[in-house]
C-alpha cells in the first residue's frame, strides 16, 4: 500500500479545512494583521486538545499514528460535516479495501433486471471506482449511448470534465462539483491504488475545472441532487438522484434518477421511451480533448445494437 499518498491526502484535506474557516467561526477573536486566511495550526491545536507540534507534523504528511479519539477531536475543531469526518476516519486508518474486488462482468442478470425495470427512469451501476458498469435503455435514451465511448471512459468523472456531459447539462457546475466531492468521499480508501493517482493526474491535465475543484478538497456523500438536462427531443428535464447501496460488500451502487414533480419531466421521459432508439446529442470534442470527426452530433442507436431492452452489462470492471 502506498502510505506516503494516503498520509498527503490526510495532510492536504487537514489544510483546506483549516483554511477555509474563519476564527469568529469557531469563537476566536478576528485578527486584522493576518497575512493568511483561515485558522492558523495552532488554533485547530488548541481547539482539539493536542499540541501544536504534533498538529503539523499531520499537515506535513510526517509517518506517525492518530487514535480515533484524536481524530474525533480534529473533526470537531474543524467543524467537519459527518461525510468529511468519514472520510477523515477512512485516510487515517488506512483501510486496505480494494476496488479490484468488483466482479469483472459488471453486474449480474438480476441486478440488470433491476435497473430495466425503473423504465422510463434513467438507472444505472456505479463501481467503487465511480465507472458505470451497467446501464438501462432510459440511460441511453437520456444521456445517449455508452457503448461509443471507450470503456476506461466510462466514468462519472470523464464524462464530467471530458467535454460530453457540458453540453447536455444546463446546472454543469454545481452538478459537476457534486460528483467531484462524492466520488472524493466514496474513495478515500483507495487513495494509494495507482488508478486513482493517475485519473487524477489525467483529469488534472485535461480539465482547468477539474484541476481547480480538485485542490479544495470537497466533500459530500449523501446530498440529493437535482440535475437539469437539456434534452435535443423533448427540452429541459429535471432529474433527482439517489444512491442505493449493493449488499454484496463490493461497494457498487444503484443509481436512480427520478422526475422531479411540477417539471413535466415524467411525461417527457413516457415520451422518449416511446420513440425509436436514436437520439443524436451533440459533442464537439471525444474523450481527450482532441476533435471527434468534424464535431457536431454523435449518434446513440442503443437498441438497434444492443437488442430489445436496449440496456447494457458492461464487461470493464
Amino acid at each position: 500500500m502506498n502510505y506516503d499518498q494516503r498520509r498527503a491526502e490526510l495532510a492536504d484535506f487537514l489544510k483546506t479545512r483549516r483554511l477555509a474557516l474563519q476564527p469568529e467561526e469557531v469563537g476566536l477573536p478576528s485578527r486584522a494583521s493576518r497575512r493568511t486566511p483561515g485558522l492558523r495550526r495552532e488554533d485547530v491545536a488548541d481547539l482539539a486538545g493536542i499540541s501544536a507540534c504534533w498538529y503539523a507534523r499531520l499537515e506535513q504528511a510526517r509517518n506517525i499514528r492518530v487514535s480515533d479519539q484524536v481524530l474525533n477531536s480534529l473533526a470537531k475543531a474543524l467543524r467537519l460535516s459527518a461525510d468529511e469526518r468519514d472520510y477523515l476516519l477512512a485516510l487515517a486508518n488506512g483501510d486496505a479495501r480494494s476496488s479490484a474486488s468488483v466482479p469483472a462482468d459488471g453486474v449480474s442478470p438480476a441486478l440488470q433486471r433491476i435497473l430495466d425495470s425503473q423504465h422510463p427512469h434513467p438507472a444505472f451501476v456505479l463501481g467503487p471506482r465511480f465507472n458505470i458498469l451497467a446501464w438501462n435503455q432510459a440511460r441511453t435514451d437520456v444521456y445517449g449511448d455508452l457503448t461509443k465511448i471507450p470503456p476506461e471512459h466510462r466514468h462519472m468523472l470523464w464524462l464530467f470534465f471530458g467535454g460530453y456531459m457540458h453540453e447536455l447539462i444546463q446546472n454543469w457546475e454545481p452538478s459537476a462539483r457534486s460528483v467531484l466531492a462524492k466520488f472524493r468521499a466514496a474513495t478515500g480508501s483507495y487513495v494509494h491504488e495507482p488508478w486513482f493517482t493517475t485519473l487524477v493526474s489525467e483529469l488534472s491535465q485535461h480539465s482547468p475545472e477539474f484541476h481547480n475543484w480538485w485542490q479544495q478538497h470537497e466533500i459530500e456523500r449523501h446530498h440529493a441532487t437535482a440535475r437539469e438536462v437539456r434534452h435535443p427531443f423533448v427540452g429541459r428535464m429535471v432529474l433527482e438522484e439517489s444512491a442505493l447501496i449493493v449488499d454484496d460488500c463490493s461497494d457498487r451502487r444503484i443509481i436512480l434518477e427520478i422526475p422531479q414533480p411540477g417539471t413535466g419531466t415524467e411525461n417527457k421521459l413516457t415520451a422518449l421511451s416511446c420513440r425509436p432508439h436514436r437520439v443524436q446529442l451533440r459533442r464537439g470534442t471525444r474523450f481527450g480533448g482532441r476533435p471527434h470527426g468534424n464535431g457536431g452530433t454523435t449518434t446513440a442507436d442503443g437498441a438497434a445494437r444492443q437488442g430489445s431492452s436496449g440496456s447494457r452489462r458492461s464487461d470493464h470492471p
